[in-house]
């Protein structure tokens, strides 16, 4: 009887296991599937602006779209780059709101380096490196500091203007909601992103970095 008990046991934890790794990329295609539409959508905007549309047929309005598509992932290097996390790859977009209300998109700081950094006011490497981060925001004005509360790891939500607060971060700060976080795959914190101007993703780093390596680094990067 214990042996059949321990293997009903087994069981369910391999069936939760499993379940929760399905519904895992289940939720991440899902938001990719989002982003994808967001991209479509900001193709159609530049059409909208730019050109005059109404005389085209579906079929010649359906190949500029995708000709300007190609040319927006080409970038300066004239050559295809896919959307991912990888280096090399065009980081995700995302809209998501500042401690004020306000809404936060990535693409928006296009043209401008991007240090891409997840973290909670409970982590403590995360409370190591904050210092560090503001005082390189501080000091340049070429990379822009774009921090990123896990808001759903946070026990209480006022930790996190909290923790804001008691630092002096002067920097923009988002809340994330878990269903960019799993996109991003943030599975430890802090976990960071070096981006450059033309919003490719250079380096992932997962832990601390301090004001000496963001120098170092964004120093080689375009």
């Amino acid at each position: 009887m214990v042996k059949k008990g321990l293997w009903a046991v087994i069981a369910l934890i391999l069936v939760y296991v499993v379940f929760d790794f399905v519904t895992g990329l289940n939720r991440e295609q899902e938001v990719m599937e989002q982003a994808s539409i967001q991209n479509e959508l900001s193709v159609q905007d530049e059409l909208n602006e730019d050109i005059d549309t109404e005389e085209m047929s579906e079929e010649e309005l359906q190949e500029l779209m995708d000709e300007i598509a190609e040319q927006n992932a080409a970038g300066e290097t004239g050559s295809m780059m896919e959307y991912g996390l990888n280096a090399g790859n065009v980081a995700y977009d995302f809209q998501l709101e500042d401690m004020d209300g306000n809404t936060v998109q990535l693409s928006d700081y296009r043209g401008k380096k991007v240090f891409l950094n997840f973290w909670a006011s409970w982590c403590p490497p995360c409370r190591v490196e904050m210092p560090h981060l503001q005082e390189f925001h501080e000091e340049q004005d070429e990379v822009v500091v774009l921090g990123v509360n896990v808001i759903s790891s946070e026990s209480d939500p006022e930790n996190v203007p909290a923790f804001i607060d008691e630092f002096g971060l002067t920097f923009t700060n988002v809340y994330a909601p878990s269903e960019i976080t799993d996109l991003y795959r943030v599975e430890s914190l802090p976990t960071s992103y070096f981006i450059g101007s033309d919003g490719v993703i250079y380096e992932r780093v997962v832990g601390p970095v301090t004001k000496d390596i963001l120098e170092t680094k964004f120093e080689m990067i375009d």
